[in-house]
């Protein structure tokens, strides 16, 4: 499959979905591009330094794109500065993600 797997993520309590998620395509599709975008109140479960920060780290070093929405971040005074090793920002998730489905990536909401 040659489309990015888009991962949606808003609520901060669906993290161990996700990470099933993102384990299960990289096992199952090494090669497969994946990307997580985090809006909403999901980004405040990773700035504690804590297992699903870790493991995030770990799938952003193993190749997923993983972008954090600056509003969500502003709104719940969250520092940029704080967010996982590796993953990026983006302006508004909501304009990311439906640029992301313009551009052909495939909508999943864990």
């Amino acid at each position: 499959m040659s489309a990015v797997l888009l991962f949606h993520v808003d609520d901060a309590g669906r993290w161990p979905n996700l990470l099933a998620n993102l384990r299960n395509a990289q096992t199952a599709a090494p090669a497969q591009s994946l990307r997580v975008i985090a809006n909403g109140q999901a980004p405040v479960s990773l700035w504690a330094k804590g297992h699903w920060r870790r493991e995030i780290e770990e799938r952003i070093s193993a190749g997923v794109q993983v972008d954090f929405c600056e509003n969500s971040l502003r709104n719940m005074g969250l520092n940029p500065e704080d967010r996982p090793a590796g993953s990026q920002l983006v302006a508004a998730g909501i304009i990311a993600i439906a640029d992301a489905q313009e551009a052909g990536a495939l909508y999943i909401k864990p």
